[in-house]
């Protein structure tokens, strides 16, 4: 990723702006008269930064480096190469690293979040995410094939080949892309439902806990 594309954050400030209380344009989710509808989950740049997980949510012996966070016209060229589709309406990136501390055989989790105007544009986004990773899978020689993972976000899409598994997942207008070469569908399911769980709880403007 260009240089220009990720800020280094080194920390976390104790206070978490209401990331999804405020709906931007052409967000959805504002009731009618009389209704009650449910504000569609939706992050802003600072939001993205504050929804990874941190390392003890996921697992005790995983270590992590700087969260980063992007946004403007480099975000997108990155969120096209990544998904194959346009990514209209993207507000923005983030995504952070883990791996087992002092573990041989480099056990790693990459968590990678894209947040959208829209519950559709999310989709699309979604889609054309999988489909890629599924592609680069197959261009390797070794064709991906459905894990089981059961998840807590809106729409879910898991697989896997025989050296990493891949979760890419739709919670409101954000997209969450969970990628490790840990295959264990219970280790899987457990770091997707945590990434899940913060994206929502920052949305709702709560702080999730470093």
């Amino acid at each position: 990723m260009a240089a220009a594309l990720v800020l280094a954050l080194t920390g976390c400030e104790e206070d978490v702006p209401a990331a999804g209380s405020e709906k931007a344009p052409g967000v959805p989710g504002e009731a009618r008269p009389g209704a009650e509808v449910p504000k569609a989950v939706w992050l802003d740049p600072t939001g993205l930064m504050h929804a990874l997980p941190v390392e003890s949510e996921v697992s005790d012996v995983f270590t992590g480096g700087e969260p980063f966070v992007g946004q403007g016209s480099e975000a997108v060229d990155h969120c096209a190469e990544e998904t194959g589709v346009a990514c209209t309406g993207l507000v923005g990136i983030s995504g952070k690293d883990m791996e087992a501390r002092g573990d041989s055989d480099g056990t790693r989790v990459e968590f990678r979040l894209f947040s959208f105007g829209t519950e559709e544009q999310a989709g699309a986004a979604m889609k054309g995410l999988a489909a890629e990773k599924r592609k680069s899978s197959a261009e390797y020689g070794e064709p991906a094939k459905p894990v089981t993972v059961v998840t807590v976000a809106d729409e879910t899409d898991a697989f896997a080949d025989d050296s990493s598994a891949d979760v890419v997942m739709r919670i409101g207008t954000v997209v969450a892309h969970i990628n490790a070469n840990e295959t264990d569908p219970r280790n899987l399911e457990h770091a997707s439902n945590v990434q899940v769980e913060r994206v929502r709880t920052v949305a709702a403007g709560k702080n999730p806990g470093h």
